[in-house]
């Protein structure tokens, strides 16, 4: 094997060694549509500049992504879906993979962007940048980027949000409070029922001939109390056991 191989080899498993797979991203060659070839590598040059400065990405080199593309075939040919699109990130080894297609339609210089994460979420994104404005497909570039790529980092936080709020142990929680203070409630109720019957008859030790009918209205309303009682206050248990349960469950 020639120096200049070899040299070609390190140089290229270093570039490798560089990135991980939690940082890697891989630029593909933009495509062009009625643009010279130097104007589209020219805007695919601002785009790659923009995609380093990024401070969660790690860009794959233009050399490395070509020999690997070159020797890769037709395993990386067109997709036409995102889940094509995040298996062949995946493939190559890419937290995300940049595709670009540079336009030169009605006299106007653009690119438009899709930026596939290999968890199979996709994003897009469109900039113009005109010929003749030094520094501003830079700076279109940037701005289409953060565009792209915020949404895709927040999306393991957003994820990640249900899980952390806690809001249903919390109203199970309320809601069994609330039904064992009824609960209790109905219990006094239904024992100062039973403590005013108990006394000589209470409030129906004036009703004559009446006294029986009284008696047993009072004596079933006091157990109705009882058991109403009961019921929430089971209620009430189940439901703060059952928060209880889950706020446990969800504890990060």
């Amino acid at each position: 094997m020639s120096a200049s191989a070899t040299s070609l080899l390190l140089w290229l498993a270093q570039g490798a060694v560089a990135c991980d797979a939690d940082t890697r991203v891989v630029l593909m060659p933009f495509e062009r549509v009625a643009l010279p070839s130097a104007d589209a590598r020219a805007l695919e040059d601002a785009t790659r500049r923009a995609v380093s400065a990024l401070p969660d990405a790690c860009l794959e080199s233009r050399e490395d992504t070509a020999a690997r593309l070159r020797g890769a075939g037709a395993s990386l040919s067109s997709c036409g879906n995102t889940e094509c699109r995040s298996a062949q990130a995946v493939s190559l080894g890419a937290r995300r993979l940049v595709r670009g297609v540079a336009l030169g339609v009605g006299g106007r210089r653009s690119v438009a962007l899709t930026v596939t994460d290999a968890r199979g979420t996709e994003t897009r994104a469109q900039f113009e940048a005109p010929a003749l404005t030094p520094g501003e497909a830079d700076t279109r570039a940037r701005q289409a980027l953060q565009e792209v790529w915020a949404p895709l980092r927040t999306e393991t936080v957003k994820q990640a949000a249900p899980r952390g709020s806690r809001l249903l142990p919390k109203v199970m929680m309320g809601a069994g409070g609330v039904a064992l203070a009824v609960g209790v409630g109905f219990g006094i109720a239904a024992r100062s029922t039973e403590s005013r019957v108990s006394k000589n008859g209470g409030e129906c030790a004036s009703a004559g001939e009446d006294f029986s009918g009284c008696f047993a209205s009072r004596l079933d309303a006091g157990r109705r109390q009882a058991r109403t009682s009961n019921v929430l206050m089971g209620v009430g248990a189940l439901l703060g056991l059952g928060g209880a349960v889950s706020f446990i469950w969800e504890w990060p």
